[in-house]
């Protein structure tokens, strides 16, 4: 078990998300940056499906109630074991009684934190991340407080290991992330299709995991009033504004604002780790350029880590 002594900015138990019922209304959530997760999980030697912290901007502090493996991955937080500096992205031996606390964020926006038997709390439709909106899943629907003890998985035989420091996550003054035409492409008016791939954009401060709402040059289009239709993870909205809305784990399974692109699926972890304020550029690559970056990056995945796809 472990014991929150301080909750640190915002942070959720999530895992890979609730994937079936988004005929229902409610929205896959789950972590952010899944490439992260899985090198967390990777790290412990866990399935490839177990609960993580996610850590948002501020780490919290952690007292270990009994020995464990743990993995940090993702931003760079400055995590530290009794004051001591860590490595992160490798496999970290904790006793009991030590406390894990974070320190600067140096670099990225989201950590996330693996023990070895995972976060063993209750499944919500098959899941057991945490949409705070509805009060759902993770630990009593909500992100951690201090006080709360969670039970973790039991413990297994780990080997120590690390992660190749090509797939860490890196800084970027401008992060350029890759896009595919949206089914509503055509509502923007002559010549915007270029501003809309040539404007350096900024996170606006009123973004979250439902969507990262965008600063930057206004799009103009001609989109009349739609139906609500489905909407996807990566999904980039346009409102009667022209603001952009990069729609992400929590956002609803419908809208009616056109839908303009879509972040390939390679790319939504470096969308997870931007921060407000940092800056983006769209750049538009084919269908077929999506689907061959996803390939080629799980079998990068697969390869270096031999990660299984239990």
């Amino acid at each position: 078990m472990i014991e929150i002594i301080k909750p640190g900015f915002y942070t959720l138990i999530q895992d890979i998300g609730r994937n079936e019922y988004q005929e229902y209304g409610m929205p896959v959530s789950g972590v952010m940056d899944r490439d992260s997760y899985r090198l967390a999980n990777y790290l412990v030697e866990n399935t490839s499906g177990e609960a993580v912290l996610e850590i948002t901007m501020t780490g919290p502090e952690i007292l270990f109630l009994e020995e464990t493996e743990i993995g940090i991955t993702g931003a760079d937080m400055s995590p530290m074991i009794n004051e001591v500096p860590l490595e992160m992205y490798t496999t970290i031996l904790v006793s009991k009684g030590d406390v894990l606390s974070f320190g600067k964020l140096k670099n990225g926006f989201r950590s996330y934190l693996s023990v070895n038997g995972g976060f063993e709390v209750d499944k919500k439709m098959n899941s057991r991340s945490t949409y705070t909106y509805a009060s759902v899943g993770g630990f009593y629907g909500r992100a951690l407080k201090i006080g709360d003890v969670i039970p973790v998985g039991a413990r297994g035989s780990v080997q120590l290991k690390k992660v190749p420091e090509i797939l860490f996550v890196k800084p970027f003054s401008t992060t350029s992330v890759r896009v595919i035409k949206g089914p509503e492409f055509e509502v923007l008016k002559l010549g915007e299709d270029s501003c809309f791939f040539s404007t350096e954009y900024r996170i606006g401060n009123n973004s979250n995991r439902m969507g990262y709402r965008l600063k930057g040059q206004s799009i103009a289009h001609d989109a009349k009033e739609m139906l609500s239709t489905g909407i996807v993870n990566g999904a980039i909205q346009l409102p009667s504004e022209g603001m952009p809305i990069v729609l992400l784990a929590d956002a609803q399974t419908t809208g009616g604002y056109p839908r303009i692109a879509n972040v390939i699926q390679s790319d939504l972890p470096l969308l997870a780790q931007l921060k407000p304020g940092d800056k983006l550029r769209f750049r538009k690559v084919t269908l077929e350029e999506g689907q061959s970056n996803y390939f080629n990056k799980e079998k990068q995945f697969n390869g270096l880590l031999g990660l299984s796809k239990k």
